[in-house]
């Protein structure tokens, strides 16, 4: 007797056909545009327009990017007892007003270094945030068959947003103004905070059954959540430095991020100040970074299959 033939299964539907995936992904696009744009937009702010020195500016670069040092693993173990989207909604809102009150200031002349750095602290601790949230909210979002092509959308558009962001910032601060450009990055995290406010899915929280509201609260149903926070970073703590791969990655992504940092503070003063370039030059030149991201990213998936990790 001939077996019954056994249909192949079914690929799982596309992502781009569902509506909230879609509104996720348009307001994680617009706000790594907001993120990208801003991070050029407030250092040409204090060189062109305040005309912040070398040591300022390193500051006012050390003081936007304290947050993911300081804040990375409370984030973590943090936005695990919370709605993701809950997160991004409220940290879209707040960069939101950071950045309009601070394009209000820089227009009635009222914004100076000690304000400029209190923008940047709070602009990169709410990024901070915000990142860690959209990674989780995919996960809860989608099925785990379609993790990648989810993952893959999202980076792409952030890769995007590194080559598009920096350009833009830069052209509106040598066409216009820096207080515009603030405002336009202000704009692109409004567009976010529609756009993820209209997603309308249920979210799965570990610890809290499919049928409660949203609302902004913690989770406190399962004991694991409601465990202190610094019991919660020391385990992952013990984990990465346990594990001989992670902490290799660990210690080459805390160089790659030390000198990164260095060189770009450096560009900033570099390419205004001894090349004499425009705003939109200066963020054309800091937007090449982005093609070879969007390059890496797609040759990061295909590799290690060939050549080993």
């Amino acid at each position: 007797m001939r077996p019954p033939s056994s249909s192949p299964p079914s690929p799982p539907p596309s992502l781009w056909r569902d509506t909230d995936f879609r509104r996720l992904w348009a307001g994680q696009t617009a706000s790594q545009l907001g993120e990208h744009t801003t991070l050029v937009v407030l250092p040409l702010f204090a060189v062109l327009t305040l005309d912040a020195g070398a040591g300022p500016l390193g500051a006012l670069r050390a003081v936007g990017q304290a947050p993911i040092l300081l804040l990375s693993l409370l984030a973590g173990a943090w936005v695990d007892r919370w709605r993701a989207r809950t997160v991004m909604v409220l940290t879209d809102a707040a960069r939101a007003v950071a950045l309009g009150a601070a394009a209000v200031a820089g227009l009635l002349g009222l914004l100076g270094l000690p304000a400029l750095f209190v923008v940047a602290f709070t602009v990169g601790a709410l990024s901070v945030l915000f990142d860690v949230a959209y990674q989780a909210s995919l996960v809860r979002m989608v099925r785990r068959d379609q993790l990648v092509r989810g993952n893959s959308a999202l980076e792409g558009s952030r890769s995007a947003a590194q080559i598009g962001g920096p350009a833009l910032g830069g052209a509106l601060v040598s066409l216009l103004s820096a207080p515009v450009a603030a405002a336009a990055g202000a704009l692109f995290f409004a567009v976010s905070f529609v756009s993820l406010r209209r997603i309308r899915r249920p979210e799965s929280v570990p610890g809290r059954p499919e049928s409660a509201p949203e609302r902004v609260a913690p989770v406190p149903e399962r004991p694991e959540l409601v465990a202190p926070v610094r019991g919660r970073i020391r385990e992952g703590l013990r984990f990465v430095a346990g594990n001989a791969w992670l902490r290799a990655v660990c210690l080459a992504s805390a160089a790659f991020q030390l000198s990164f940092a260095a060189t770009m503070t450096v560009y900033l003063l570099f390419l205004p100040r001894e090349l004499h370039l425009t705003g939109a030059t200066v963020g054309l030149a800091l937007a090449a970074t982005g093609p070879g991201a969007l390059l890496g990213s797609v040759l990061a998936a295909r590799l290690p299959g060939r050549l080993g990790h």
